[in-house]
């Protein structure tokens, strides 16, 4: 199976359909005052069923970034109406789509050993190990630390990334993310990481760590972004699942 035909298999159709409209939304590329196509026109633009563009409608809904008339349509929210917290999603594709929307300072961006808790994935050698402080509206909204693999690492340029996404910017160089392990826990913040942050010294902060894997589980890279908690939640939408007597809930995506 091709590289491309492999992402197109681990991308849902709602996945994709979700992110496009959300990205328009969010840029404020879609007239508030105006009703978005119906859900006929939506699938037969994107080529899926009204059930995923239902689906899509309905985790939007959940976001704050579309309301609903009866008898009118599903319009784009002011951003005034959307939920005063970014989501922190579980998926890839989302939290690149909330970054291109924000601006970045690296505080660092060296080159040196693999630190010895990321060995077991990355190997022995050397990384590149980047620190950046994301605002958005001249606020602070993260705190991240980011590891590329050496072998990965060295068709990248500080002065040509900028600010964008490593993750999308390794994507311009040919190396795709089809994986990743993450999980959130939350920590008290250190003193350096409270005053980046604007919060109090051992405040507690929420923190993902999330690791990015190729298609054959290679390391693409890793990274450790710390949150203030007032500023980000973590939303995911559920389907149940009845199997026999026992039910399961699910993520939708």
């Amino acid at each position: 199976m091709s590289r491309s035909s492999s992402r197109q298999r681990l991308s849902p159709l709602y996945h994709q359909v979700y992110i496009q409209l959300r990205q328009m939304i969010v840029e404020g590329a879609l007239d508030q005052a105006a009703p978005l196509p119906s859900e006929i026109a939506l699938a037969e633009r994107y080529g899926v069923s009204r059930v995923t563009i239902r689906k899509t409608l309905d985790a939007l809904s959940a976001e704050g970034l579309v309301r609903r008339v009866h008898g009118v349509g599903t319009f784009p929210a002011p951003p005034q109406d959307r939920a005063s917290r970014a989501n922190i999603s579980g998926l890839l594709e989302n939290l690149i789509s909330f970054e291109a929307g924000t601006t970045a300072v690296n505080l660092e961006w060296t080159v040196g050993a693999v630190p010895s808790e990321l060995v077991p994935h990355f190997g022995d050698g050397t990384c590149l190990r980047i620190r950046r402080l994301r605002s958005y509206q001249g606020r602070p909204i993260s705190y991240t630390l980011i590891h590329v693999p050496g072998r990965l690492a060295a068709g990248l340029d500080e002065d040509e990334v900028g600010d964008e996404p490593i993750a999308r910017a390794l994507e311009r160089r040919g190396v795709i993310a089809e994986q990743a392990e993450q999980t959130i826990t939350a920590i008290a913040a250190e003193p350096d990481v409270a005053m980046r942050l604007e919060v109090a010294p051992r405040a507690p902060l929420i923190v993902m760590r999330r690791l990015m894997l190729d298609a054959a589980r290679g390391p693409v890279l890793h990274q450790e972004s710390c949150y203030a908690p007032e500023r980000f939640e973590y939303r995911m939408t559920l389907s149940r699942m009845t199997v026999g007597n026992t039910a399961r809930w699910t993520p939708i995506a």
